[in-house]
């Protein structure tokens, strides 16, 4: 049985313009911060039942983990592999890091420790569309970084791009897809760009429909995952491309309905059916690291209608087979309207045992996803 575990390194050297993610620029609690975080970890109760997949995986994100002293990070990954007893050369563990943070001391230490995948905040390989963003880094930066990656000896890497950024042109983006294949990527996520409430773009581009061509995105959207694809870096799901083999295990977790734990401020985890989080402020996180705060509990009908919306994001979709194991009910009874609505209308498309988007689908995934909930 599987653990899967988040941890949530809330520290940035600055805030991107895009970004409504919780994270602090101020450094000066780092070292509270991560004592926190052990003192949290000492007081979890484990369970060793969680999951029924068969990988365990660790995930750090943030913020930027890349942004504090590697000391700090790999002291508190050697402490969460001894807890769950997760061993990093059967298991997948991630850590997120930025171009402009990054040095080859920093991934050299992350490889001794155990950190054996890396995702990468590229976003970008043009330098006006990073200027856009309000990165730190710019396109030279980032190659740079992916050479420091390979030379600390990660093989597992990942870049995310972005697209529908305003400025941006299909030529662009293709282009830095085409770097990230030459130089042997084997995991590409790719964002559309979304104004989130509270963040400089909210008041920069309040119509962001009329800056940035919607014909033009979706180009950009499909014409980015072919690309991949015909290079051996196939779709998964809507937003993850990779080789085979190197999909993310733990973010599969997710979409897969999988419980998992959750450590730092602000972080949000998923135990025994029950959704918490911590609460987005690091001085009440060091005060008190074990104050979680319950969001949800799901019933068994909750559970049902997330899984079947998650399992829809895969290129794979959902297996009736794999439903009627894991609930004991069978798909069409459940869902089968809500299907046949969504097959009529160009969206979805049933062959056999699996019930999948369709393009169209991918276009309209939210229209899709709230039948399901």
């Amino acid at each position: 049985m599987a653990r899967h575990i988040y941890v949530h390194i809330p520290f940035c050297e600055a805030k991107c313009l895009y970004c409504s993610f919780f994270s602090c620029v101020k450094h000066d609690m780092v070292e509270e911060f991560f004592e926190a975080a052990h003192k949290e970890l000492a007081g979890l109760e484990v369970n060793p039942d969680v999951n029924g997949d068969e990988v365990d995986t660790v995930y750090f994100g943030g913020g930027t983990p890349s942004s504090v002293d590697s000391k700090y990070v790999c002291d508190l990954l050697q402490e969460v592999l001894v807890k769950f007893g997760i061993n990093p050369k059967v298991s997948e563990v991630t850590i997120e890091v930025n171009p402009h943070s990054l040095t080859l001391a920093k991934a050299k230490a992350y490889k001794e420790a155990g950190f054996n995948r890396v995702s990468m905040g590229v976003q970008s390989l043009t330098d006006s569309v990073l200027k856009t963003l309000g990165r730190l880094h710019d396109a030279s930066l980032a190659k740079e970084a992916i050479s420091i990656l390979k030379g600390a000896g990660f093989t597992n890497i990942s870049c995310d791009l972005m697209l529908g950024i305003p400025g941006q042109t299909y030529d662009n983006l293709i282009g830095d897809a085409a770097y990230l294949v030459e130089q042997g990527i084997n995991h590409v996520s790719m964002y559309s760009l979304s104004i989130e409430a509270g963040t400089p773009f909210e008041k920069m581009y309040p119509h962001l429909d009329e800056v940035v061509d919607e014909d033009l995105e979706r180009k950009m959207y499909h014409g980015l995952r072919d690309f991949l694809g015909e290079h051996g870096i196939k779709a998964y799901e809507i937003s993850n491309c990779a080789k085979e083999g190197c999909e993310s295990k733990h973010n599969t977790s997710y979409w897969e309905g999988m419980e998992y734990y959750a450590i730092g401020a602000g972080s949000h985890g998923y135990i025994e059916g029950v959704r918490f989080g911590h609460p987005d402020d690091i001085d009440s996180y060091i005060n008190n690291p074990s104050n979680v705060q319950v969001e949800e509990t799901l019933t068994l009908s909750e559970k049902i209608h997330e899984y079947a919306m998650l399992r829809l994001r895969m290129t794979r979709g959902i297996s009736r087979c794999e439903f009627k194991t894991r609930f004991g009910l069978d798909f069409d009874d459940v869902f089968g309207a809500t299907v046949s609505s969504l097959i009529k209308d160009g969206y979805l498309i049933s062959e056999e045992d699996m019930v999948t988007l369709t393009d169209k689908g991918l276009d309209y995934a939210n229209i899709v996803f709230e039948e399901f909930i």
